[in-house]
Formats: C-alpha cells, sequence, structure tokens
C-alpha cells in the first residue's frame, strides 16, 4: 500500500509539473507562469493582470507572452469553419483578432483565418491574412504550416513572381522534403497557367530527382499529378505513374485516386 501510495504521489507531480496554467496568465523570460483571474492588454503594449495580491502590470518586453482565456466565439469559429461556413467564420475570426490583441488568442485566430477567406474564394485576403499574422507574431513565419499556407494562397491568387521567388529560396536553403514540395508547386504554377508540359516536367523532376526523400506523401503527390499531366497529354507512360503512386506510394493521400486510374 506504502508503494502504491509513493507511486500515486510521484505520478501526480509528474502531471502537474507537465500542466500549463489554465489562462489568463502571463509568461515570464524565466518560463515562469503567473496566474490571474482577468488580464487585459493595454495599447501601449504593457498588459495589466488581475491575481490575488491585485492588478499587476507588466511592462512591455518584460514578459514572454501573455495570454487569455479562450474566447467562446474561437470554438464558434471553428465550428463554422468545419461547417463550411465561412462567412460567418471569417466574421467571427477577425473579431477574435481585435479583441484579443497581444493575448494569443489573436494569433491562433490569425493562423485559421486564412483557411475560412480561401474556403469563400478570397485568395488575395488569405495573402494578406498570412502577412498580418507573421507581422503579429515572428514565429509563425517559421511555421511550416503557416508557411506552406501562404504559398498555396499566392498560388491560389495568381501572384506567381512572389511565389516563385519564397519557391527560390525554399530550393535554396531549405530541406530536402521542402525542396522537393517546391519543386512540385512550381509544376502547379505552370499547370495554372495551362502549360501542362512544362508542369509535367517540373512534377517528373521531383518524382525522380528527389526519390532519394523517401517521403510517400511528397513523392506520391508528384508522380500522381505528372501521371494526370502526361494522360492530359494522351501520354501512355501516364497509367505507368498512375500504378507508381499505387504501389510504391500507397500512404499517399493520392494512392486512391491512382487505383481508379489504372
Amino acid at each position: 500500500m506504502k508503494t502504491k501510495n509513493i507511486l500515486l504521489i510521484a505520478w501526480v507531480a509528474a502531471w502537474a509539473a507537465g500542466t500549463v496554467l489554465a489562462a489568463p496568465y502571463v509568461v515570464l523570460p524565466n518560463g515562469q507562469q503567473v496566474p490571474g483571474t482577468a488580464i487585459r492588454a493595454l495599447a501601449n503594449g504593457d498588459v495589466n493582470l488581475t491575481t490575488s495580491a491585485g492588478v499587476r502590470t507588466f511592462p512591455k518586453g518584460s514578459f514572454l507572452k501573455a495570454v487569455a482565456d479562450k474566447p467562446a466565439e474561437y470554438d464558434q469559429a471553428v465550428a463554422a469553419l468545419n461547417g463550411k461556413k465561412y462567412d460567418e467564420a471569417v466574421k467571427l475570426l477577425t473579431g477574435i483578432v481585435a479583441s484579443q490583441r497581444g493575448l494569443d488568442w489573436d494569433v491562433q485566430a490569425a493562423k485559421i483565418l486564412p483557411q475560412a477567406l480561401l474556403g469563400k474564394g478570397d485568395a488575395e485576403g488569405a495573402v494578406k491574412a498570412y502577412e498580418r499574422l507573421f507581422l503579429m507574431s515572428a514565429e509563425e513565419k517559421q511555421n511550416p504550416e503557416s508557411a506552406w499556407g501562404l504559398r498555396r494562397a499566392l498560388l491560389q491568387a495568381k501572384q506567381y513572381p512572389a511565389l516563385l521567388r519564397q519557391l527560390d529560396a525554399v530550393a535554396a536553403g531549405g530541406s530536402r522534403p521542402d525542396a522537393a514540395r517546391a519543386q512540385t508547386m512550381r509544376g502547379d504554377i505552370q499547370l495554372a497557367q495551362n502549360n501542362v508540359e512544362l508542369a509535367a516536367l517540373d512534377y517528373l523532376r521531383t518524382a525522380i530527382l528527389f526519390a532519394d526523400i523517401r517521403d510517400a506523401a511528397i513523392l506520391g503527390e508528384a508522380t500522381y499529378k505528372a501521371a494526370a499531366a502526361l494522360e492530359q497529354l494522351k501520354d501512355p507512360r501516364a497509367k505507368e505513374l498512375f500504378k507508381k503512386v499505387a504501389t510504391e506510394y500507397g500512404a499517399s493521400p493520392y494512392a486512391a485516386q491512382a487505383r481508379g486510374k489504372m
């Protein structure tokens, strides 16, 4: 019994050590979290946190992050986005960005706002939303999900020169998988301009030159798109590539589509 109690105490201690304090709270440079019951971001960048000892002001630059309670509108916005009610999602998320400025949820809302804008067909708005997100949070500029989200938005907005500059930078300084994704997106740019033959060549470059990365998602996409482009060109090699996707890249989201082409 004593041993069980010791184990239970140890488990609870470990759980507590890894548990993030409930919002609202302020994170100090040393990692300490200061909890409160209410929080407010001021126009000058300071934050007022109401604690059991009263209101404590954290001057701008003296803390790493200030976090408010999750606004109810956030879950409503996510539900609207999942339900493809894009106008409603945009309205809710835009409101959160404004009302939660400097309190973390502005960034959380700004991260998914571009998805809602793309859903309603506003690709240019999505590009601007990503640009605002990166101004709000330098960390998000390094977030692969957000970075590639911007590139997809640029593609849909037909802002090809800006997108190509980004792809050049990725190819020059990114990882091999990212360089492969960039090469595939070059094909997407060509295909969007109805340059099917050039698109096929770009997709094939990814499939052949980056075969060493052994990433089913990346190679499956490139190979499938190469096959689809060749099919448009009535090239019989398309069938072989569809088969390759289905058999060698079965984990790819494109595998099921490829099997339907065999």
